[in-house]
């Protein structure tokens, strides 16, 4: 596995213990991350260093392209137990996740090395690009919930893309 640092970006405000975060992925491979069954999370980008260590919501989006979020940059996330709601949320809060990490891969031998780890089969569209920088966000703590409720006084919360596929939580 590569254990290279990677200097990743500041995040003016993120360390904020009030505001909250979610991490948009898509199925199935946030129920992996939320088993056990993958342990590093890999994307383009460097997990914000405020972000480290800090309790992420999964925010579960169907399967679709690689590499192409189908989730717009402001979603309201419903209630759980709100089955009156006349709109289906594209997203679903299924638990939560910290990562200890971020590494970069410097090779396709390195992050090819890690494919029982990250689980992208190297002929996707997830897999190396000698274009683009890949990084691995290493899985610390996370939690599984089946049934997922916004804060109790609240009705619904607001997803609001911060950078890719991260979101800030907002409650409303």
């Amino acid at each position: 596995m590569a254990d290279n640092s990677s200097t990743t970006q500041s995040w003016q405000g993120s360390a904020d213990e009030e505001r909250r975060f979610g991490l948009e992925m898509q199925q199935p491979y946030s129920e992996f991350v939320l088993i056990g069954q993958k342990s590093i999370e890999s994307r383009a980008y460097p997990l914000p260093e405020a972000l480290i260590d800090a309790k992420i919501e999964i925010l579960q989006s169907e399967k679709g392209l690689d590499g192409v979020s189908s989730v717009p940059d402001r979603v309201t996330l419903h209630r759980s137990r709100d089955n009156n709601s006349s709109t289906q949320s594209p997203l679903k809060r299924i638990g939560w996740v910290t990562f200890t990490k971020c590494i970069l891969y410097t090779s396709r031998e390195e992050f090819e090395a890690d494919r029982e780890k990250h689980l992208v089969d190297p002929n996707s569209g997830y897999g190396w690009n000698d274009e683009r920088p890949m990084y691995g966000w290493v899985v610390g703590s996370y939690h599984k919930q089946d049934v997922v409720d916004v804060d109790e006084g609240s009705v619904d919360a607001v997803a609001v893309r911060r950078m890719r596929s991260l979101f800030e939580i907002i409650t409303t």
